[in-house]
């Protein structure tokens, strides 16, 4: 099954590596005559070009125009590349040139997100012979044509035929494009789901073995520090010859360096009574969990002090955690006192918090941690805009905390300029808020106004609106189990439905979910997995589980292992690290953003679901 891939188009069309680039011409300077498969800076305004290529004849019209297109391409501007190349009568090329023409060709499809036309035309030997084109080509343009492809196989979410495509065509690139290749490996290994990981263990590819398994260790998602550390040198021993021994990918590397910089004391700040106590108490047997699973393995594990929030003075305990020799700081789990922290300047250790403020923090020192909401109704909306779909129907709960999910949602919906087409808040009338956002009642007037105007009964049938590709919904278990059926009767069976983990309580439930069949939902690997070694020892521990904190309890499990790790997100800029909550990663506010597992109800039970590109 195809994997779609969520990173920029134009960031993955290495079309222009190992191309010389020459200063910007201007009007009173004719440029000279590039060599094929250069990029020179093409004039400001297109008209210019046009203009330049209009007293240029044969081959070197044909060459001008198509270095001045890659120029366009890599400043982001597709249609002025495709400007120029309607100029060229690309039928009449032969040889190296048609090949180049067809491969920017298929840049601007990329660039359009149309991949699987691109791949078509890549392909498409019946009409251009691209087989024999690609063979008789040299050797750099031979390499250029097949990472342009890979591309396209990742853009169009085919993420295994990708990574091979790129793992077969290293050894052929020079210094530089392998380095770029190895990265974007690297990248696509990142991006694919541990199914689709752990289906490559059995390759017979050697090289690609050896990149999959390196990823898997790197990649688990439960695994202490120290486990890691010892397979990564496992995988050393065994794979010394390989791309990545000799060139590691950056995150391998900040991971080995994090062993030596991880903190000896930590502290944790969390109440042991009052409203927050339950959840602190979730979390608080999480980094317990954590802790004990390293120790059980005989790896080392740092002093943990706990500290009493409830109705302390927040910076008191603080300073004195500070006292205590602690090196990094956990919580507090509070919202206002996490506020009180994020004003303070300079904090002098690193503090992770567990929960978010409504504004920057002051100090570099201070990292946000928690389960927000928003986070999954954004991926949401990426992961959908990603599927094409572009026309969406929201319905939430009229509560502040639907309306704040649907907000989210909305906002980044239109960010990529998705179209939000019909959205209601539902009370307890359910059903009648459904038929309301899906216009029946109109399509049932309609066929009402036709039997009237011929003057025949008319068979009456409602009919949904047909502006919608998928409707998101914000729901507990309890509203899902009366939203999905309202939606199935009133004609919407047929719609995709996406909703947040809130839509599953954590605890399989065959006979009260089956009326949520077909809604797919993200949530934490933790609750998705329960194989794990760890997840033995915390069943062992607490038979009883965490009841509706489970969640807060996975989010423990990760704020321990993020102080031996933390450090690898902040010195390596867009890296991400695998958790019980999801893929981690930082941003540039120094909040933890989590990328939840994808799963669906079926018979009435949660199952992991790869992300699918849609037709």
């Amino acid at each position: 099954m195809p994997y779609r891939l969520l990173i920029p188009v134009l960031s993955l069309l290495v079309l222009l590596s190992a191309c010389t680039t020459s200063p910007t011409q201007t009007s009173s300077s004719a440029p000279a005559r590039p060599d094929r498969g250069t990029v020179i800076a093409a004039p400001a305004q297109l008209e210019e070009a046009l203009g330049e290529l209009s007293t240029r004849q044969g081959e070197e019209r044909t060459t001008l125009a198509m270095a001045w297109a890659r120029s366009y391409l890599a400043s982001d501007r597709p249609r002025d590349a495709e400007a120029l190349l309607n100029r060229i009568d690309g039928e009449r090329l032969s040889g190296d040139l048609r090949l180049e023409w067809l491969m920017l060709r298929a840049q601007l499809l990329l660039a359009r997100q149309e991949a699987g036309d691109a791949l078509a035309l890549l392909s498409d030997n019946a009409r251009y012979q691209v087989d024999r084109l690609v063979n008789e080509a040299p050797l750099a343009l031979q390499n250029r044509y097949l990472l342009l492809r890979a591309d396209a196989l990742a853009i169009n979410g085919e993420l295994a035929a990708s990574l091979r495509a790129r793992v077969a065509v290293d050894p052929m690139l020079d210094t530089d494009d392998q380095d770029y290749n190895q990265q974007m490996i690297w990248t696509l290994l990142m991006q694919m789901p541990q199914t689709a990981l752990q289906a490559l263990a059995g390759s017979s590819e050697q090289d690609l073995l050896g990149w999959a398994e390196l990823a898997q260790v790197y990649r688990d998602p439960l695994a202490d520090i120290d486990r890691q550390i010892t397979g990564l040198q496992d995988w050393e021993r065994r794979w010394r010859n390989h791309p990545a021994a000799r060139n590691k990918p950056v995150m391998v590397q900040a991971l080995q360096q994090a062993v030596s910089q991880r903190p000896q004391r930590v502290a944790v700040l969390l109440p042991e009574a009052g409203s927050l106590a339950g959840a602190a108490q979730a979390v608080r047997d999480g980094i317990l969990a954590g802790y004990y699973s390293a120790l059980e393995q005989g790896n080392p594990v740092p002093e943990i002090l706990f500290f009493d929030t409830h109705e302390a003075d927040l910076f008191a305990l603080y300073n004195q955690a500070l006292v205590s020799g602690a090196e990094f700081i956990i919580g507090p789990l509070d919202k206002e006192q996490v506020t009180q922290l994020a004003g303070v300047q300079d904090l002098p250790v690193t503090t992770l918090t567990l929960n978010y403020t409504d504004t920057a923090p002051a100090s570099a020192n201070l990292y946000q941690f928690g389960l927000a909401p928003e986070d999954e109704a954004r991926q949401i909306a990426r992961q959908a805009y990603a599927e094409g779909a572009r026309l969406a129907g929201v319905l939430y709960p009229e509560n502040e905390w639907g309306q704040r999910l649907a907000a989210a949602f909305t906002q980044a919906w239109q960010d990529q300029g998705g179209i939000l087409t019909a959205q209601r808040g539902y009370g307890d009338d359910i059903s009648n808020d459904v038929k309301q956002m899906l216009s029946i009642e109109q399509s049932r007037a309609r066929s009402e106004a036709v039997a009237q105007f011929i003057q025949e009964k008319v068979h009456l049938q409602g009919r949904r609106r047909q502006d919608l590709d998928f409707i998101f919904i914000v729901a507990s278990p309890a509203q899902g189990r009366q939203l999905k059926p309202a939606l199935n009767f009133h004609y919407a069976e047929d719609l995709p439905v996406y909703s947040t983990s809130h839509i599953y309580n954590g605890q399989p439930d065959r006979r009260a979910d089956t009326d949520l069949n077909g809604i797919r939902f993200v949530d934490l690997p933790w609750l998705l997995d329960h194989d794990s070694a760890l997840h033995q020892t915390v069943a062992q521990a607490w038979p009883q589980g965490h009841g509706r904190y489970e969640r807060l309890f996975a989010m423990g499990v990760d704020a321990y292992r993020l102080q031996a790790r933390l450090a690898l997100l902040r010195e390596v800029p867009g890296s991400s690290l695998p958790g019980a909550t999801g893929e981690l990663s930082l941003d540039a506010q120094h909040r933890l953003v989590r990328e939840l597992d994808w799963a669906w109800f079926r018979r009435g039970q949660p199952e992991r679901q790869p992300v699918v590109q849609t037709p």
